[in-house]
């Protein structure tokens, strides 16, 4: 059994190999249900009634699509209109669908030479001091997200200047000397719609680890 399993995944990582991708949290295995059934169950649905000759059998296309739909959200290439709370609900089916009783505590989903691999995310376990992952936190379940092998990528990330795509790296290096393996960032707005300040909450995944912020410098 992995590190940390259970009956949920408290988080879920889909790392494209230029260093973007994902981040989704699940407060409870039956906040993880709802992702999942949202995904399968009307396509299972579909198969409802009386068998077509020479059809695929509904699990079988169940996989298919869930392997189709996440290889899209890794291409950049699913349809418009569906944003990172559409993508929670593929993934969390393809984790179901790999981990279907004991599910890690961390899941990561990558694209090994062409093909989906999904595992336990034990490095985000072992807190490095910089954040392995920055993410959007934004809809429902999370949202886009950018991971750091190494303190040198983020860093390097850190140093660039923001822009629409990556903005909180350089919020938390400015905020944060030491953090916990993840950062989520939840971008905030006035009345007027425009973003005023990003809200940060930390993923320590059960170990001793917060944030240390940098000390002030005096006037």
């Amino acid at each position: 059994m992995a590190e940390g399993a259970g009956r949920f995944p408290e988080a879920v990582f889909l790392r494209r190999e230029d260093g973007t991708g994902y981040g989704f949290f699940f407060k409870s295995e039956a906040d993880f249900k709802r992702a999942v059934e949202s995904f399968s169950k009307p396509i299972l649905r579909s198969f409802q009634g009386k068998p077509i000759p020479n059809q695929p059998d509904p699990e079988q296309h169940l996989r298919t699509a869930i392997a189709t739909f996440v290889s899209q959200a890794f291409d950049r290439t699913l349809p418009r209109g569906v944003g990172p709370e559409g993508v929670s609900r593929g993934v969390a089916a393809c984790v179901k669908l790999n981990f279907s009783v004991q599910v890690p505590r961390v899941v990561v989903v990558e694209r090994r030479q062409g093909k989906i691999a999904v595992r336990p995310g034990l490095e985000f376990a072992r807190h490095p001091g910089h954040p392995l992952a920055v993410v959007v936190d934004a809809a429902t379940h999370g949202g886009e997200a950018q991971f750091f092998a190494t303190a040198e990528s983020y860093r390097k990330a850190a140093d660039a200047p923001p822009d629409a795509r990556s903005f909180l790296p350089q919020i938390v290096y400015r905020l944060y000397s030491s953090t916990p393996s993840v950062m989520a960032g939840k971008p905030l707005r006035d009345e007027g719609g425009k973003a005023s300040k990003v809200e940060f909450r930390a993923l320590n995944f059960g170990a001793k680890v917060t944030p240390v912020e940098r000390a002030t410098r005096k006037k």
